[in-house]
């Protein structure tokens, strides 16, 4: 999600340091540039949230407040908000850290939350509303089950070759000819055998899982809100339905972002850099922002390596696109294979892929812009 530089008018900030089972708040004075007010209660307890918002308001009037993302979520965001406060969640990133800081407590992180916060030196996520927050839990459980099934994969072919069983080299595993392979295959022991099962079982489950999940994203996909995002970016090589629904949920509204290299920075797609004087020294990328549309982009990019084609899926998909998405989508093809190869001569592949799924950010941000000529 997009993040935003903080401007606030109040006089009064509070800085939430937010756990699991404590809240630690502290009220900062910027006029008097002073602490005036701490506080710890319950979390996730609302009566002792809304008594904390009424003693603020009676004693200093009214406050904004900021809390760092973190696993549990914007419950409290959403809890604030019903109170009319007005609320940001931080990106934890953007906190600035002192070198020879070594006392760290509850308080004095709640104290530097308020103290940066009203020097508008953190940076702000987006908080999607419930619903997509929703859809977004449940493309990332796909992918985590996606995920889980490589284990059991990986030791049955580990249990195979450590009893002599070697599937013919240079052919997949886990097609249809695999397992009638597998099948045939008759272990001596009953031990290896009930390992061999144990984990069979445990892929045929997950697999279920995630065709379960598959149908639930399909269904999500024909939504209104994500329809015509979804549609769009199905344009592109390499880019699915599920891949598609992965960049939409993590990345919400695309036209957020004024310019694609704004885009490129958020997903981490850019190169670090460390420049002293006249000397300028880049490095590998920042991997800031959001890991998940990141690793998808990337994994779609790979597709750019081979010649421009059309297959009958893409062909298929494109048909529910606008010609101005089927023309960008050729113009992609074309040049970030063009460039692939070019980088292929003097970069290792992977970095070259990294390069080439930054371009192709430029390429979806255009995509998903309104058409100038409607």
């Amino acid at each position: 999600m997009q993040t935003s530089s903080i401007s606030s008018p109040y006089r009064y900030f509070v800085g939430l340091d937010v756990h699991q089972d404590t809240i630690v708040a502290s009220v900062y004075d910027a006029r008097r540039r002073d602490f005036c007010h701490h506080a710890e209660f319950a979390a996730y307890d609302a009566a002792k949230l809304r008594r904390f918002v009424k003693r603020v308001r009676t004693r200093f009037g009214a406050f904004s407040c900021c809390y760092e993302a973190s696993s549990c979520g914007y419950v409290l965001y959403r809890s604030l908000q019903e109170l009319d406060v007005d609320c940001s969640v931080i990106a934890p990133g953007s906190m600035p850290r002192r070198s020879g800081d070594r006392i760290k407590t509850d308080r004095r992180d709640a104290r530097k939350l308020a103290e940066y916060f009203s020097a508008g030196l953190l940076t702000a996520c987006h908080v999607p509303d419930a619903p997509w927050e929703a859809a977004r839990g449940l493309v990332r459980s796909r992918a985590t089950l996606v995920s889980d099934l490589h284990r059991p994969k990986v030791r049955v072919l580990g249990l195979l070759k450590a009893r002599g069983y070697l599937y013919p080299p240079g052919k997949k595993p886990w097609t249809q000819i695999f397992m009638r392979w597998l099948n045939g295959v008759q272990l001596d022991y009953e031990d290896d055998r009930h390992v061999l099962r144990t984990n069979l079982a445990q892929i045929a489950f997950l697999e279920a899982q995630i065709r379960e999940h598959d149908v639930q994203i399909a269904c999500m996909a024909e939504q209104s809100r994500f329809k015509t995002q979804v549609e769009i970016l199905q344009g592109f090589r390499g880019i699915a339905l599920f891949t598609a629904m992965q960049l939409v949920c993590e990345l919400g509204d695309i036209r957020r972002f004024g310019h694609p290299t704004a885009l490129m920075a958020y997903l981490g797609l850019v190169p670090s850099q460390r420049s002293s004087g006249a000397t300028i020294r880049y490095g590998g990328i920042t991997k800031t922002g959001n890991v998940h549309a990141r690793k998808a982009l990337v994994s779609a990019a790979w597709k750019y390596a081979y010649p421009p084609h059309i297959s009958v899926a893409m062909r298929k998909r494109q048909a529910r696109c606008s010609a101005r998405t089927v023309a960008i989508s050729l113009k992609a093809q074309q040049r970030l294979h063009k460039r692939y190869k070019s980088l292929i001569q003097k970069k290792q592949a992977k970095v070259a892929v990294v390069a080439i799924a930054r371009e192709l950010v430029g390429f979806l941000w255009e995509a998903l812009q309104p058409d100038p000529t409607a």
